[in-house]
């Protein structure tokens, strides 16, 4: 695409824009807390189902297990995460006793506000955060890494389980990711120093400031690359525009599946939303055209179809296709606005205008000796040598914990 007319602060902008939607240092420690107290809480003396959790497994899946969390937006500051909970189903137990059980087992959990016994999971509910934790019975030994069945038990009484390895699929986006440079992770992790992301959960509404500051949280390098700051936004962009929408959604994974499938872009963040946004779009064109629901498998087990439960509807592809056509008007608007009207255009979009805190410390670091030459006129990218340039074309590292027992597996972003 044409760069010479594009504006010069977007992709910094953009940039802020998503810092101003992360957790911040402290609320990542309380979610890892909280994950923490999960086998102890279901352990406990008092426990309906302590015989059953010898051998339990508890890890994060979803946003938390891809560097991908971020703060709803649409409903105060929330946040929500998930994990799923390993454990073998008992002889005779239905769908439907499982998540009973489960539910009545969550009770007096520390610091939750209200506990929901969902269709396939049980959600904690804190102040400013949710937390889903989604029951699976394993698979018998010999077995593909942490693949099992999960419940589902709606309302009308038809009790189903479906074979699913949300493990796997975090491993395979991990390795589909494309890390940027070490540049442009400095030049990020330098902006989010200088914004100093709030605290959503603060002293007063979770635990003591002592069980929180010993735990130390090891942040994962994948949540600055592009393809997920492109999630992130996409997220959010979603989140606002079926806020008050009686339609379903399009589910996460989907999203995040196909957000590790659009290649690295040289050409900055921008460039690389327009580009997620134009293939979500082409793939909702050709399922209307086609006739035929767009199913996205599993790679890591292919019979587990992502869009399961989305869409129903074609007008809800269709509807799809608007609000990604006009994500790609704006960012295209945006191009070629000023810096006030980027701001206006972004409070639409994401619901974050970008606060004067961040246009200051995009300032103050433009301002140094050091950061100067990461700003060039006419460009709507940071145009640090080492941001432009494509980054080498392999898989990022990832590391595989060890099988042990009824471990919290947490996964840092």
């Amino acid at each position: 695409m044409p760069l010479d007319d594009t504006s010069p602060h977007l992709d910094a902008l953009l940039l802020g824009t998503v810092l101003e939607m992360e957790l911040s240092d402290r609320d990542h420690q309380v979610a890892s807390k909280r994950y923490n107290l999960i086998p102890d809480h279901l352990q406990r003396p008092t426990s309906p189902i302590r015989q059953y959790m010898e051998n339990a497994l508890v890890y994060p899946q979803g946003s938390r297990a891809i560097g991908a969390t971020i703060v709803h937006g649409a409903d105060d500051d929330r946040f929500d995460l998930d994990a799923v909970l390993e454990f073998q189903t008992p002889v005779g137990w239905t769908p439907r006793r499982v998540l009973d059980e489960l539910h009545a087992a969550f009770a007096g959990f520390p610091d939750v506000k209200k506990i929901e016994r969902c269709t396939r999971c049980i959600q904690l509910q804190f102040a400013f955060m949710h937390l889903d934790v989604t029951p699976m019975d394993p698979d018998r030994d010999p077995r593909p890494e942490r693949v099992g069945e999960i419940y589902h038990s709606p309302d009308d009484r038809l009790d189903r389980r479906f074979r699913v390895n949300p493990y796997g699929f975090a491993q395979h986006f991990r390795s589909r990711i494309t890390m940027p440079t070490r540049g442009f992770q400095d030049s990020v992790r330098d902006l989010r120093a200088r914004m100093q992301i709030k605290d959503r959960l603060v002293v007063g509404n979770v635990m003591a400031d002592a069980d929180i500051d010993d735990l130390p949280e090891q942040i994962d390098p994948i949540r600055d690359a592009p393809q997920v700051i492109a999630l992130k936004l996409m997220k959010r962009y979603l989140n606002l525009r079926y806020a008050k929408r009686d339609e379903k959604r399009p589910v996460s994974i989907y999203l995040s599946k196909i957000a590790a499938e659009v290649p690295l872009s040289p050409f900055g963040i921008c460039a690389q939303l327009e580009i997620y946004a134009a293939e979500l779009d082409r793939r909702m064109a050709s399922a209307l055209a086609s006739g035929r629901r767009p199913e996205e498998r599993n790679p890591a087990l292919w019979e587990e179809n992502f869009n399961d439960r989305w869409p129903t509807h074609d007008r809800e592809m269709t509807l799809f296709r608007s609000d990604l056509r006009h994500l790609i008007t704006e960012l295209q608007r945006a191009r070629s606005s000023s810096l006030v009207d980027i701001r206006k255009i972004f409070d639409d979009l994401f619901g974050e205008r970008v606060s004067e805190k961040t246009v200051r410390a995009y300032i103050d670091g433009l301002s140094s000796t050091t950061a100067a030459s990461h700003y060039e006129h006419n460009r709507g990218f940071v145009a640090n040598p080492a941001l432009v340039a494509v980054a080498p074309q392999r898989a990022a590292q990832v590391s595989r914990a060890a099988p042990h027992h009824f471990h919290p597996g947490i996964r840092g972003e």
